[in-house]
């Protein structure tokens, strides 16, 4: 590590010495759990009416965690938003997720007892579910109307309905409901009343509504929408309803946290603005969300939106996980408040590099990991979540730091931390478009002489090191465990040559690489237009530079090798990237992928009747759009500038596959194979 860095560590270290970061007396580690949440906003997305999770659906994924991840800790199943249900117990709390079950929470709750997993749920005390008018709702042991404890009644805000931009961090975190002949829509769906705290009855309401859950056997509770309670305020979206005094928020807080412990709960708070360097979240919960909703996924929300500003007391301060781990690290550790990234969907990503990537920065951080990928969607993807070395993190309750929390400093790329056996983890990451090297000297970190470095993701040793050099590809990462009791086996290197630049219609660039063992190579895909089949690299015709990365994982007796990295440029007649726009989205961009020189959108629900689309090389119309074409096939026509969109007719309601040659300009529409949900009007 240079002079500069060797600086940042000791400033980094005086920080976190003298932030004064609240102790708290917490026995939780940091949960693995699943959620319901990415049906749900899918579905939000394509504009589909009734977007709650149906019990067939939440079964089937209960039976996938049950199945692929309860043996490696993942137990617990977590009900996000968008419940619909106003089916209320006598004390004004909801016993259900929809109108359409036909089980309430008690049911799940045992269900998932009985095959060795909690139910965990998403809600907020402060909201009053009953009408103004109801005076038969009482609070907890007291003739007190629920309905009295309303604040401002009159003035209950309204959330605002999805905005179109997938940029926008409204699509995330909307838990809205559409109009589907459904009636008795939940508060957190169509408006919020808030208790006033400074009732008679507050303090009986919000404490008895997380013991009515904890009762039933819930452990864990998830809260919304703190920072439209603290200030009526959102930077996106300017005055959504009244603030409440700091006093207020933090006796709201503290109720919880109260109960919280009394019950046994992990509470968690995933929209709070963090005012004052988290001053009050950080005593009362366990752990806070440093970033925007995951919404749609992708390397864009884990590393690159906004990436590098700050949004001061406002949530969220740093729109992507990768700045809000870096920045809020120093106040992060054992009997500390912890960090949530926010839920992670594995399916969305480009590469498997990407993938690591993701696990390796919730688990560096000491974060929660809630997987959002449904047994429908996870595809070849499910092993991420099941290295059981990098698990071995969370289970060992640990959490690392960042050489500096400054996220737009390079350094803030580079994460150490103990294993309780004293350990040594170093994360090293890549958030750039480039191959970068780190290097670490391991004495500046702590390590002294030479030890055994093993690298996780591998789940090999590379053999004694007293320094680590790797070159990472873009996005990539690497986490090394740096152990005393070294290691035994065979050093070896590879040698990766310069791969030629490829034009399309040409035979697949040749890949040459040798390890000094004479055990075989493997090859991946970092970044970039190409797959990797058979242990070939195969572009798909688009245009931009591969990233390659060569492998050899070492055998009983060889280290594995450090990875290297070539690129090669690839020329070819298709768009870098496509989208799928249309009424059935409510013009809510799809990403497309090119399979075989056709871009394709699967599973695209569409309802029956006519609707329009269009296929646009950026997210936001701002390249080239196509459209005015007639019927489910034929030909496109640029469209730029607002020129007619494509117009077709459905005869069902169902899920559908659309394609567009880019090149032909030939698309057609169809209804899926054995389509589930396909009807008529």
């Amino acid at each position: 590590m240079n002079t500069h860095w060797k600086s940042l560590l000791a400033a980094c270290l005086l920080v976190v010495a003298g932030s004064g970061a609240t102790a708290q007396t917490d026995p939780y580690k940091t949960p693995l759990y699943w959620s319901t949440y990415e049906f749900n906003i899918i579905r939000q997305h394509l504009n589909v009416c009734y977007n709650y999770i149906p019990e067939t659906e939440f079964l089937a994924n209960i039976n996938w965690v049950n199945a692929n991840l309860k043996n490696l800790g993942y137990n617990m199943i977590e009900v996000d938003g968008w419940g619909d249900s106003k089916v209320l117990n006598q004390n004004g709390y909801r016993t259900t997720h929809s109108q359409l079950w036909e089980h309430d929470y008690a049911y799940w709750s045992a269900y998932l007892q009985s095959q060795g997993m909690r139910l965990g749920m998403y809600m907020n005390p402060l909201w009053v579910h009953v009408d103004p008018s109801d005076t038969t709702t009482k609070v907890v042991d007291s003739d007190i109307n629920v309905s009295s404890l309303i604040d401002n009644p009159s003035t209950s805000t309204s959330p605002p309905q999805s905005t179109g931009d997938p940029n926008s961090p409204n699509n995330g975190m909307q838990k809205s409901a559409n109009s589907c002949g459904i009636t008795g829509q939940s508060p957190n769906n169509t408006s919020f009343s808030w208790v006033n705290v400074e009732k008679p009855g507050a303090e009986q309401y919000v404490k008895g509504y997380i013991k009515y859950y904890a009762n039933m056997g819930v452990k864990f509770i998830r809260i919304d929408f703190l920072a439209w309670y603290e200030t009526g305020f959102d930077h996106y979206l300017g005055k959504v309803g009244t603030g409440h005094s700091h006093q207020d928020y933090v006796t709201a807080l503290q109720w919880m946290r109260e109960e919280c412990d009394q019950d046994g709960v992990y509470l968690s708070i995933t929209m709070a603005n963090l005012q004052n360097e988290a001053e009050v979240e950080r005593q009362y919960a366990h752990s806070i969300r440093v970033d925007e909703d995951v919404d749609y996924g992708e390397w864009y929300k884990l590393s690159d939106k906004n990436r590098g500003q700050r949004f001061y007391n406002l949530w969220s301060q740093y729109a992507n996980a990768m700045d809000g781990f870096a920045y809020w690290s120093y106040l992060s550790g054992q009997n500390k408040v912890r960090l949530d990234g926010d839920f992670i969907r594995m399916n969305t990503y480009e590469t498997d590099t990407e993938r690591r990537t993701a696990m390796s920065a919730h688990l560096m951080a000491g974060g929660l990991i809630g997987v959002a990928d449904q047994y429908s969607t996870i595809g070849n993807n499910l092993w991420v979540y099941q290295n059981q070395e990098m698990l071995a993190l969370n289970a060992d309750d640990f959490v690392g730091k960042p050489v500096t929390n400054d996220p737009t400093n390079q350094a803030s790329q580079i994460w150490t931390g103990k294993m309780s056996n004293r350990d040594t983890i170093l994360g090293l990451f890549n958030r750039e478009t480039t191959p970068v090297t780190r290097s670490v000297s391991l004495s500046d970190i702590g390590v002294s002489g030479t030890v055994g470095v093993r690298d996780l993701w591998q789940q090999a040793d590379l053999g004694p090191m007293s320094a680590v050099s790797v070159q990472l590809p873009p996005h990539g990462s690497m986490v090394l465990k740096l152990s005393k009791a070294g290691s035994t086996c065979q050093p070896q290197s590879l040698t990766f040559n310069q791969i030629s630049d490829w034009t399309y219609n040409n035979p697949p660039p040749a890949l040459a690489a040798s390890a000094s063992s004479g055990l075989p190579i493997t090859f991946e895909v970092a970044l970039g237009p190409a797959t990797v089949q058979q242990n070939k690299v195969q572009p798909n015709g688009a245009p931009g530079t591969v990233y390659v990365v060569a492998k050899q994982g070492g055998n009983s007796s060889t280290c594995a090798a450090v990875p290297q990295v070539q690129s090669f440029k690839t020329t070819g007649p298709h768009q870098d990237d496509m989208f799928l726009f249309g009424t059935f989205t409510n013009w809510t961009p799809i990403r497309m992928q090119l399979v075989g020189g056709v871009w394709v959108a699967d599973n695209v629900t569409i309802p029956a009747g006519n609707q329009g689309l269009k296929f646009a090389n950026t997210n936001n119309f701002t390249g080239t759009d196509w459209g005015n074409g007639q019927g489910l096939s034929g030909t496109q026509t640029v469209t730029t500038g607002g020129r007619p969109d494509t117009q077709f007719s459905v005869a069902w309601n169902g899920f559908y596959k659309v394609a567009f040659d880019d090149v032909t300009l030939q698309y057609y529409i169809e209804l899926e194979p054995n389509t589930i949900g396909a009807t008529t009007p």
